[in-house]
């Protein structure tokens, strides 16, 4: 099996073709070559199969080595069994059947009928917010070891590997996921996560397992707009408080505005930059790094057998980690993405925050705005109460967003998912569309979408284009 895995990895490789641009991977720069004159030294190449393992790709070894030491989260199958909600999705479909073994499949639909033991199909943001978390851990870990011992680093890497294994009894599995999901975003096992769902069940984890190193989770689900009035009184308390940042955007309407391509790049750049989770519609990518217009990215989208079923800890390593990686033109974009920012005490915020001043997307303000909901015009929106439980960011209109929100009597639409923004015609504007997916919710969210110089067409179904049912504010 490992033979095979080698040959297909290889053969998929990417090559690298551009030779003037700099390799950057989360605020570690390369030259697209090697210009220090050193060599790989290679075992002798006999036969076709070490020609095609031998094959230089063109990237930079140094830049490959940094790869290849990211965690790496993908799809499992034949993990431990996760009930069903009698109203969400169904376990079985086409879709899981023909992505999956179908042995696989056909034994788990025989021996747990009414459970997910695989999350083809639903689970690639999940994984990608392992991802985010994972390589945060994994950069605590390295640090605080600084290679004085091999073995500490290499027993807690192992460790850390075991509390995303997906088993409840696993702190930042798969199942903590979908549990916190349900609770928090009303998420049914199945159902797939956006950026929101994501962040706030990060969050909860996270506060839940202070083991993990992480002192505070602090996240955003309509915005980037960061305030000194959370982050303050963090550091006044514990002055090398670690926090963990996920600041959730959409940067246009279908793809992301030219205007922002450096913005990206910059945050990409940052030494404390943990990723960027986005991709395509329901298809979330973990993006790492870039090269000029391309940015660089693990794939969720491969199914392995259940990570706790690997026997021995080498297993388990290679299971996370892997040599194949890709690249997506910045055009290609969807514009929702879960930025995630790691600040290891005060110097590093201040150092970070003066590295965003002058950015189109992330915005340090002194204190969150009061009377950001609308209550007084029928719109349900989270309590005070609810808010501090979460820890979410609110944010002020104006600027270059423009604020969508859901009112409250209209049916539920079962397309509708965390993260689907609805087309609005103005900037600048508050404009209040019908079509909540839950109208009894508490749980209703601002969502902001940054449209820069854009001309945005409002459409809106023929059914709900009444009247009295949209209003600009």
């Amino acid at each position: 099996m490992e033979f095979f895995q080698r040959v297909s990895q290889q053969l998929f490789e990417l090559d690298n073709t551009d030779t003037q641009h700099d390799l950057v991977i989360l605020g570690k720069t390369f030259a697209a070559v090697d210009k220090s004159g050193s060599q790989q030294e290679h075992a002798p190449v006999t036969g076709v199969f070490g020609q095609i393992f031998a094959k230089d790709r063109g990237w930079n070894p140094q830049f490959l080595s940094c790869v290849q030491k990211l965690l790496h989260f993908t799809y499992r199958t034949k993990f431990e069994p996760i009930p069903k909600d009698p109203a969400g999705p169904s376990p079985m479909n086409f879709g899981t059947l023909f992505k999956d073994n179908p042995l696989n499949s056909i034994e788990s639909a025989i021996n747990h009928p009414d459970c997910f033991c695989s999350d083809i199909g639903w689970g690639c943001m999940i994984r990608t917010g392992q991802a985010l978390l994972g390589n945060a851990l994994q950069r605590l870990g390295d640090e605080a070891n600084d290679g004085k011992d091999p073995d500490n680093a290499h027993s807690h890497g192992a460790k850390m590997i075991g509390w995303f294994e997906d088993r409840y009894s696993a702190p930042f599995s798969l199942h903590r996921f979908v549990k916190e999901g349900a609770k928090l975003s009303r998420k049914p096992p199945g159902e797939w996560f956006g950026p929101s769902a994501t962040s706030r069940s990060i969050q909860s984890l996270v506060l839940g397992f202070p083991e993990c190193g992480i002192s505070k989770c602090v996240i955003s689900t309509d915005s980037a707009d960061v305030y000194d009035e959370d982050m303050e009184p963090i550091f006044t308390e514990n002055c090398d408080a670690v926090v963990l940042l996920l600041l959730g955007v959409k940067l246009g309407l279908d793809k992301v505005n030219a205007r922002y391509w450096d913005d990206i790049r910059q945050i990409l750049a940052s030494k404390q930059s943990v990723g960027i989770a986005g991709g395509r519609p329901s298809s979330s990518l973990y993006f790492f790094g870039y090269q000029d217009e391309y940015l660089f990215y693990l794939d969720p989208h491969t199914s392995q057998l259940d990570l706790a079923s690997l026997d021995s800890p080498q297993e388990k390593f290679n299971s996370v980690h892997s040599q194949r990686f890709n690249k997506i033109h910045f055009s290609e974009l969807d514009p929702s993405m879960l930025i995630g920012v790691l600040l290891q005490g005060r110097a590093d915020w201040d150092t970070w925050k003066a590295g965003v001043s002058q950015s189109k997307i992330i915005h340090v303000l002194p204190s969150r705005p009061q009377n950001y909901f609308f209550e007084d015009d029928g719109v349900v929106s989270e309590s005070e109460e609810e808010n501090e439980q979460l820890g979410a960011q609110t944010s002020t209109l104006g600027g270059e967003y423009v604020d969508v929100v859901a009112p409250l009597d209209q049916p539920a639409d079962s397309t509708a998912r965390d993260d689907d923004f609805q087309d609005v015609q103005c900037k600048n504007q508050n404009i209040l569309v019908v079509g909540d997916e839950d109208g009894t919710t508490p749980d209703t969210e601002v969502e902001r979408v940054l449209v820069g110089e854009e001309t945005v067409p409002l459409v809106m179904p023929p059914e709900i284009q009444k009247p009295a049912a949209a209003s600009v504010l």
